[in-house]
């Protein structure tokens, strides 16, 4: 994700936000023993084999081994991820899938998906003939409940403003404000402004995309199912959390993993170390090792972000929960997963002002266990790192499935550029040694062998020439080994790439009054400010820009961009074409 004109606009937020003067209300202590999970540091080397946690629990359901991944790219992600996912549930594969990846705005569709308990077909929508997409379909909103309305009311404003008074709330109850308030309210009110000052855009993305689909999403910790709860309380049956305490995942929905990024800042470094990190709802964690301090560990999300971890046997460590009011929740997953304009704020910024600067975006603690000659011990805790887009370092959400050696996978591009501008993409095939202010690192993430890349290419273009959907697939490929993601090497992938690239035969079969808002060049009447900015927002499709598509909001996008937007990704997979070209390669794990 690049971050360009919106950073100016980020920058007045933080600084509006941070001038406040926040301070933490202080919570109850809560120390808690906790399941944790060490990773091999060498595993990429393949001298050893180990299970990911949830493999036993996925074997037993028998699902098969798919994984599909969503990349980043902010609500043009969001609203691409929301088509595909219909078109998934639409052609009966999603129940197939085992494994679900998403970053940064993939995230903010996956998450409400897989955590909500309505159905898909009131989450998605139903898929629409191209023909039927008319100017009066496409404007209409969205009714609540969907993630299509959840998207076209992302203009953070609101949610903004209603942050601000809650940090204003904050700052009073610490300043000695809460006697003043009536005792039968008091809970509810340090409820309501609980968390740190850091949790602030995490608490701004869930009322967009958390509240309207999971209860108290953005105030319960999360698991993934009852099994996983009954082994929290088999770890600890004295801890005082409770199953009402969670929110569970439908166990319906694939497994997921979210993709972030710490931001290591260190004096010796002139650019930041840019660590991967997995958000699951059964784990949290960095999979490689980081010097003696970072890495290596997963922990049950609930412990992650503790103040101080202590005592550990081979398979629990001792945790104090951080004080602080609001829990480590999904609002943090998709904070951290989707903080885009982070890494170009952090960039040549001192340590001490970097953290001023960045006040409320995702930073939390981390730990290690790690073993020596004396035996297990657990690591200080390093605190308030800095964690970013999962695009920094994987904008297209690949490197979790590789690590799991899933054999056949669906990678689903959602950009803002033509294939052959999509650097992330590149980056599979050959190192491409650039370390960016505002996407990131792109050097270390070579998988593949680097004459696929034409093939890929090739492919997609001759699809798109032909008025198919964008896809390629490949079959058979070689996984090189990779240290940074810590994934083994292995034979026999097969992997599609379902680009959103424009399909000028799609566009054609529209009917005629939106195909004239698609195609048009510009409109000279300016004076109809209402048809020019329509068209003027369509200029570019699909590749509606990252940020500021529609200036000056900053992510939102219009109904009529994400019914159009999210309809076209639907098409990709349902139109005979795009399905067969699939099939042909992945029939056995699709049925």
């Amino acid at each position: 994700m690049k971050a360009k004109a919106h950073v100016p606009v980020v920058v007045a937020m933080v600084f509006a936000c941070a001038a406040v003067g926040v301070a933490a209300v202080p919570g109850k202590t809560i120390q808690v023993w906790t399941r944790y999970w060490t990773v091999p540091p060498d595993l990429w080397k393949g001298h050893q084999d180990w299970a990911v946690p949830e493999k036993a629990a996925l074997d037993h359901r028998k699902v098969k081994d798919l994984g599909i991944a969503f990349s980043g790219g902010g609500t043009r992600s969001a609203a691409a991820t929301l088509g595909e996912l219909r078109g998934l549930y639409e052609n009966g594969w999603l129940k197939n899938v085992r494994y679900m990846t998403a970053v940064s705005g993939g995230s903010w569709t996956s998450v409400p998906f897989v955590y909500s308990t309505a159905t898909p077909e009131v989450l998605l929508g139903k898929v629409v003939p191209v023909n039927k997409l008319t100017r009066a379909f496409i404007d209409e909103e969205p009714p609540k409940g969907t993630i299509a309305h959840a998207i076209v009311h992302s203009g953070l404003f609101a949610s903004g403003a209603l942050e601000s008074g809650r940090i204003v709330t904050r700052a009073e109850l610490a300043k000695g404000a809460a006697s003043r308030i009536p005792s039968q309210l008091q809970s509810l009110v340090a409820r309501v402004v609980a968390g740190k000052t850091s949790q602030t855009y995490a608490n701004m993305l869930a009322r967009i995309f958390i509240d309207p689909f999971v209860t108290n999403g953005d105030s319960r910790r999360y698991t993934w199912n009852p099994a996983a709860f009954d082994d929290i309380k088999g770890v600890d049956s004295a801890a005082p959390i409770g199953v009402k305490d969670f929110v569970q995942a439908n166990e319906d929905r694939p497994f997921l993993i979210v993709g972030g990024t710490i931001i290591y800042q260190h004096p010796a470094y002139d650019y930041p170390r840019l660590i991967p990190v997995e958000y699951t709802p059964l784990y949290t964690g960095v999979r490689q090792q980081y010097g003696d301090r970072l890495g290596g560990i997963y922990v049950s999300p609930y412990a992650y972000d503790a103040v101080a971890a202590d005592h550990p046997d081979a398979s629990r460590v001792h945790v104090t929960l951080n004080n602080e009011g609001r829990p480590f929740t999904l609002a943090d997953m998709i904070a951290s997963s989707g903080a885009a304009p982070l890494l170009a704020l952090s960039r040549g910024v001192p340590i001490d002002a970097l953290k001023r600067a960045t006040v409320t975006f995702p930073a939390f603690n981390h730990f290690s266990v790690r073993k020596n000659g004396d035996g297990i011990e657990a690591t200080p805790v390093v605190a308030d790192l800095l964690h970013g887009d999962g695009g920094f370092s994987d904008n297209l959400g690949v490197m979790p499935l590789l690590a799991r050696g899933v054999k056949n996978i669906l990678v689903f591009v959602n950009g803002s550029e033509p294939f052959t501008d999509n650097e992330s993409i590149e980056s599979l095939f050959w190192a491409l040694n650039k370390q960016e202010d505002t996407s990131g690192d792109r050097s270390m993430n070579a998988v593949f062998d680097s004459d696929k890349y034409w093939e890929v290419k090739k492919g997609l273009a001759d699809a798109v020439r032909q008025g198919e959907p964008p896809i390629y697939c490949g079959t058979g490929w070689h996984v090189h080994p990779n240290e940074l993601y810590n994934v083994a090497e292995y034979n026999g992938l097969n992997i599609c790439f379902i680009n959103n690239e424009k399909v000028d035969a799609w566009v054609e079969q529209l009917p005629p009054d939106t195909r004239e808002l698609v195609t048009s060049k510009g409109y000279k009447n300016i004076f109809n400010t209402r048809e020019f900015l329509k068209r003027r927002a369509f200029r570019n499709f699909p590749w509606f820009e990252t940020f500021e598509q529609n200036a000056p909001f900053l992510i939102k996008l219009h109904a009529a961009q994400v019914m159009l937007l999210s309809q076209y990704t639907s098409w990709m997979l349902t139109d005979a074409g795009g399905r067969a070209a699939i099939e042909q390669y992945m029939k056995p794990v699709l049925q």
